[in-house]
């Protein structure tokens, strides 16, 4: 029998890796063609390497904790409703839809600013 993927966990663990600011491990939940549909002003990107450099230059430098996360998943579907306080009278909620294939790779990642 074939052992049914654990697609929240994943996504877990790619919040785990944002709040450790370790973009290395993010990019290595991508799958090598995957897309990623990031908040504008970030451009959407297609291909794990070029995911992993937008993280390593464009998202580092703005990171911030996030927090409040709620967990959604059915089928290769994850939607994580989250929040991230950016200064401190300043709270952003987003919401990430996570699209995984049979090896539980990211294959498409949509961000969306609530």
């Amino acid at each position: 029998m074939k052992k049914l993927l654990d697609i929240k966990a994943i996504a877990q663990r790619y919040i785990a890796f944002s709040n450790a600011v370790d973009y290395e491990s993010i990019a290595d939940l991508f799958d090598e063609d995957a897309e990623w549909i990031p908040i504008s002003p970030i451009k959407p990107l297609k291909g794990r390497e070029a995911i992993r450099t937008a993280y390593l230059n464009q998202v580092k430098k703005v990171n911030k904790p996030i927090i409040n996360d709620k967990y959604f998943a059915d089928g290769f579907t994850c939607i994580v409703e989250f929040e991230v306080q950016i200064d401190e009278n300043t709270i952003a909620a987003i919401v990430d839809v996570f699209t995984f294939n049979e090896q539980g790779k990211i294959i498409r990642l949509a961000v969306y600013k609530r």
